[in-house]
């Protein structure tokens, strides 16, 4: 998935929050009622370190039925605008149970404008002192994207509780930087992609999912592993190849409230003409909160992020619930022929804290979080628990 698309998969905070459902006045809106229909108009204002100031909207939709899970369907329209030159459109649709089968698919559709895209240089592990406003002239250039994902998670084997899925999909990425001056870094580098280009990518993979649930989760557990590539024979501009392993955890106790210890481990390889969008990289609030955007990207990531999460009060006359998170976040990206003893050295770290909120339905769930390095601050507010 590419780092568009997660900016907007994951909404914008929402200044003004209207919801019309099929349900009665009398419901929770943190209950699920079974064959309900959930839909939400929300204008967004929002700030990220790496975005600026967004304003837009966002269109969800989710629709449930009893014994589909984790919904029936849920499609999503997405418009945002950015003060750092973001422009941005997204369209997705998930369906479980698709064709009357038991399959789950999933298709996005994105087109991005960027004046303030990212370009740290890949390999630059040398710290720079406030690297959030940093020199925009060398370290941003302007980006345009198309993307279009489609995801098949076909169940192999599934129980009350247990289920393994294997995963197909089709990535098609068309990103090309355009009218930057000698003065970029990344017109000074000219990485793999810089003329613009086309990665259409197929992978194949396997996700065991055993978690109570899939957006608010606090047991249980989740591991996906995928394989992907693009060839040139297959209408892609690089031959290349990425493998992903993803590993989630998470366990509750109580200490007044009930706490939620959530881990994540990632890692990320590519090899090949790997296209710099396609790269392993660390930095945003989905990798490193605290350092900037892509601040690092080589051909590998390690990553691990770890979260207390708890829910605190509920106030029935917004109907919202509330609560809070505090985080940390380890990895560095690393190049191919790295030796295995030099992997876990120059490892870069975050720190920080969150607040949370849920409104209409459990699984629509707004965050904020302050993330501290060595290099600055990063503040993000977003849609979504980070894993």
């Amino acid at each position: 998935m590419s780092k568009e698309l997660n900016y907007l998969s994951k909404g914008a905070v929402l200044l003004l929050l209207f919801c019309s459902a099929e349900l009665s006045a009398q419901n929770s809106p943190n209950v699920v009622v079974t064959d309900s229909i959930e839909t939400a108009f929300l204008p967004a204002l929002s700030f990220k370190s790496d975005l600026g100031f967004l304003a837009g909207g966002m269109v969800q939709r989710f629709h449930y039925a009893e014994k589909v899970k984790p919904f029936y369907s849920s499609s999503r329209i997405v418009a945002v605008a950015s003060t750092k030159g973001l422009a941005s459109f997204l369209i997705e649709f998930d369906k479980p149970d698709a064709f009357n089968t038991n399959y789950r698919l999933t298709n996005s559709l994105i087109v991005s404008r960027f004046l303030q895209d990212n370009y740290f240089g890949i390999g630059s592990y040398e710290k720079i002192e406030n690297s959030f406003n940093a020199s925009t002239n060398l370290y941003s250039f302007n980006s345009f994207t198309v993307g279009v994902y489609s995801e098949l998670r076909v169940p192999a084997y599934k129980t009350s509780k247990n289920q393994l899925d294997v995963l197909t999909f089709l990535n098609f990425d068309y990103e090309t930087p355009w009218d930057n001056d000698s003065s970029s870094l990344i017109s000074q580098q000219q990485p793999i992609g810089f003329k613009g280009g086309r990665s259409v990518n197929l992978g194949l993979g396997l996700i065991w999912e055993n978690r109570n649930s899939e957006f608010r989760p606090t047991s249980g557990n989740f591991i996906e592993s995928s394989f992907e590539s693009g060839q040139n024979w297959w209408g892609s501009s690089y031959n290349s190849y990425a493998f992903k392993f993803d590993v989630r955890q998470y366990y509750t106790f109580n200490f007044i409230k009930n706490i939620t210890f959530a881990n994540r481990l990632f890692t990320k390889q590519t090899f090949g003409d790997t296209p710099y969008w396609k790269l392993a990289y660390a930095g945003d609030e989905e990798t490193l909160r605290g350092y900037p955007s892509k601040r690092f990207m080589d051909d590998n990531l390690i990553l691990f992020n770890t979260e207390l999460r708890t829910w605190l009060f509920n106030i029935d006359a917004v109907g919202g619930e509330f609560g809070g998170t505090l985080f940390f976040d380890v990895g560095r990206t690393y190049p191919n022929g790295e030796s295995f003893d030099n992997i876990f050295n120059d490892l870069k770290y975050s720190y920080g804290l969150g607040g949370t909120s849920s409104f209409f339905t459990p699984d629509f769930i707004l965050r904020c979080d302050v993330g501290f390095s060595e290099e600055g601050v990063g503040v993000y507010f977003t849609a979504g628990y980070m894993f």
